[in-house]
C-alpha cells in the first residue's frame, strides 16, 4: 500500500487517483518509503505588469507612443484613401457628409480598440 501525496490516505500500488480526495497520483515522482502527507508547496515568481516598462513582449513608452501616433495618423489619412478606393472601384464619388459621419463612427471604434490594445498592461517580468 502507498500513500496519497495530497491527503496521506492509503492507496493501492496501481491506483492512478486517490479515492478519498480524488487527487491524481503521479508515479513518476519518487517518494521515500513511509512518507505520508502532501508534498511541500512550490514557490512561484510573482508576475509584474506595467504600461510604462518594456519587457520581452512589450515595447515600453517610446514604442507605444510611436504606435499611438501611427494609429492616429492612419485614422486621419484613412478617410481620403477610403473615399479614393470607393471612387476607383465603383466609379463614382461618395457624398461627403454621410460618408464622413459613417467613417468617423467606424474609425472611432477601431481607434479606441487599437489604442486599448497598445496601452494595456503587459507582463514585464
Amino acid at each position: 500500500m502507498d500513500a496519497c501525496p495530497s491527503c496521506g490516505a492509503r492507496v493501492t500500488a496501481e491506483a492512478t487517483w486517490c479515492g478519498q480526495c480524488f487527487a491524481t497520483i503521479d508515479r513518476s515522482v519518487p517518494r521515500a518509503p513511509g512518507l505520508r502527507g502532501p508534498l511541500p508547496k512550490q514557490q512561484f515568481h510573482q508576475a509584474t505588469y506595467s504600461r510604462w516598462r518594456g519587457g520581452e513582449t512589450s515595447f515600453g513608452p517610446l514604442g507605444r507612443t510611436v504606435m499611438t501616433v501611427g494609429v492616429l495618423v492612419g485614422l486621419v489619412i484613412g478617410y481620403p484613401i477610403t473615399r479614393g478606393l470607393i471612387f476607383a472601384t465603383v466609379g463614382m464619388d461618395v457624398p461627403g457628409t454621410g460618408f464622413i459621419l459613417m467613417y468617423a463612427g467606424i474609425s472611432a471604434v477601431a481607434g479606441v480598440w487599437l489604442l486599448g490594445r497598445i496601452w494595456r498592461r503587459t507582463r514585464v517580468t
